[in-house]
């Protein structure tokens, strides 16, 4: 996250550089920057870094010296900037982030594999050869993650174990699971075609 990103918005530019047209449109932007980033940003520190940054060099606008130098438009977005950042600054230092493990997370997800194991295991071989997740992944990886997202307990023996039994299937058809899914799905749409 770039910390100085509030920094470079077209309202900071126009801020320093005196311009005043326009500058009701780069303010709100501004504060759908400022929103974004406080909403998005999963790292509470890198936020406050950044709002702290762009208080001081708003701040740093309004010297007495500068004050005289600029239009009263400009002071005045300059002191609506300050407060609003301020105020944002305020409030999201109060709010409380929690982390949630992996484990709620997962619960949470309220998906149980109610398929036997070897139908994940094949479609996790499935996603591999598909370079679904790209190429770095593994096809261990892939179904160990499947596995801990289904809640199934599985082994890296019991895959290749699995795999291997696969293999070994008649040669008409080894994926007996993904078999099933395309029919099924493809009996479902032409179901829902006849019916409209």
């Amino acid at each position: 996250m770039n910390i100085f990103s509030l920094t470079e918005t077209e309202f900071f530019r126009k801020l320093t550089e005196g311009k005043k047209e326009n500058l009701h449109i780069a303010y709100k932007d501004f504060v759908l920057q400022v929103s974004e980033l406080c909403n998005k940003e999963p790292h509470k520190g890198c936020v406050i870094s950044a709002l702290l940054f762009v208080e001081v060099e708003i701040s740093h606008l309004q010297t007495a010296a500068q004050r005289k130098e600029v239009n009263d438009a400009l002071v005045s977005f300059i002191n609506k900037a300050l407060c609003f950042v301020r105020q944002t600054l305020s409030h999201y230092k109060e709010i409380d982030f929690r982390t949630v493990g992996e484990e709620n997370m997962l619960d949470r997800l309220g998906l149980d594999w109610k398929a036997n194991k070897t139908d994940l295991i094949e479609l996790g071989y499935a996603f591999k050869v598909a370079n679904c997740f790209g190429t770095k992944l593994s096809a261990k990886d892939i179904i160990g993650r499947l596995a801990r997202i289904f809640k199934v307990d599985m082994t890296e023996s019991y895959i290749y174990k699995k795999y291997s039994e696969m293999r070994m299937r008649g040669r008409n058809s080894r994926t007996y699971f993904m078999d099933t899914l395309i029919d099924g799905l493809n009996s479902f749409m032409s179901k829902q075609d006849q019916e409209d």
